[in-house]
């Protein structure tokens, strides 16, 4: 409560879409409203889902140029894939060519040497040269030179075939994953300008959602403008009768409630035991009990706070929104806040000779009481839950 003296103080971004249709609804503007506390209340409201909206299109943005970037990343990471292998495929194509050139120079080498051992009588030329010889030590010298030189032809034979088949696959599989890439490319292209034109969209829902923000801030100081000028001509707001409790029920009339029925309520809490203390406050001064219990559970947060325990301030008495704990007055006892805060706020705000009377209900002390535009609904509801 304000002082009475200074109260005027790497995936498919399947999900993007839908957030592109949810952020680009538009806000719907705040129903007429029956005065001005709930034009500010509903203004207020407004703004609280426009920054919600703003704040999802600012995340869906965020997550569309995270997937954006990503996107790109992979495209260049490919691209940079492709080219060293368009690098590998040049040199296993001068490899290839080299082979096939070492595979016509051993191909002549192979036809020379058949040819020469045609002309000088096969293996009958080399019977002769076998037999020629003058000792048995120069046969067995001569045979290994034969055998060396059929060795050589076949191992020659053999380097062909294999330098040849090796350089044909390798050149073979390199070609294959060369366009498995370039189909892996042309994918990552498509889903880049997918997630490109999603990330635009999503671009325009945020700006759209700021644009609602600044649009529910100037209703928001308009119906604030409004209230002001309501205050400044004393707007009454009369109390409307019902069973429900609200923030139109007139706070004067008894409660209803007993000492028992808020004991057994308040039982367990820090601020067990205080019913009697509520109905003699209701019966001295004419401040309902249920209200009255309400106002003391949110101020305190049943009797948890600091200032409640430090301090016996059940209410944030003359705590200011600057400086709550140290400006918050300090009570002997529980009872004697309760007793001395309601009769304050029955003299106040309560009575038609109060200085800051705007009708006897939770939304006329709104006016003044709470800088929290939305103090009075939040009274109410706890209101109603007390049995």
């Amino acid at each position: 409560m304000r002082s009475p003296s200074s109260w005027l103080v790497r995936h498919r971004v399947t999900l993007v879409t839908p957030v592109v249709g949810l952020l680009m609804l538009v806000a719907q503007p705040a129903a007429a409203a029956g005065d001005p506390q709930s034009d500010v209340n509903n203004a207020q409201s407004q703004l609280h889902a426009a920054q919600a909206q703003a704040n999802a299109a600012d995340s869906a943005l965020y997550y569309a140029q995270s997937q954006l970037t990503a996107a790109n990343a992979q495209l260049t990471a490919l691209q940079q894939r492709i080219t060293s292998l368009d690098l590998t495929l040049h040199q296993d194509a001068q490899t290839l060519h080299r082979v096939e050139a070492q595979l016509a120079s051993d191909r002549g080498r192979l036809s020379a040497y058949l040819r020469q051992s045609y002309e000088s009588g096969g293996s009958t030329a080399d019977l002769v040269y076998l037999i020629s010889a003058s000792t048995i030590a120069d046969v067995i010298q001569r045979k290994v030179q034969l055998d060396h030189v059929a060795g050589a032809v076949r191992d020659l034979v053999g380097s062909i075939e294999s330098e040849a088949q090796t350089a044909q696959t390798t050149l073979s599989h390199d070609q294959q994953a060369r366009a498995q890439l370039a189909a892996a490319q042309e994918q990552a292209r498509t889903q880049q300008a997918v997630i490109a034109v999603q990330e635009e969209q999503v671009a325009v829902a945020d700006v759209s959602a700021h644009q609602q923000v600044s649009q529910a801030r100037s209703q928001l100081s308009a119906a604030q403008a409004a209230l002001a000028a309501a205050r400044a001509a004393g707007t009454i707001y009369q109390p409307v009768d019902g069973t429900a409790f609200t923030v139109d029920t007139d706070l004067t009339k008894p409660s209803g409630e007993t000492a028992q029925r808020i004991d057994s309520f308040l039982a367990g809490t820090g601020m067990a035991g205080l019913g009697q203390s509520f109905i003699n406050a209701e019966q001295r001064y004419h401040v309902s009990a249920r209200y009255f219990v309400a106002h003391a559970i949110l101020e305190s947060d049943w009797g948890s706070s600091a200032i409640a325990q430090d301090k016996h301030n059940l209410f944030g008495f003359n705590a200011n929104d600057s400086n709550p704990y140290g400006d918050a007055s300090s009570f002997p006892s529980f009872d004697a806040c309760i007793q001395y805060v309601a009769h304050f706020v029955a003299t106040t705000y309560l009575s038609a000779n109060g200085r800051f009377y705007h009708g006897p209900t939770l939304r006329g002390m709104n006016v003044d009481y709470a800088s929290d535009p939305d103090w009075a609904y939040k009274i109410a509801s706890i209101a109603r839950t007390i049995p």
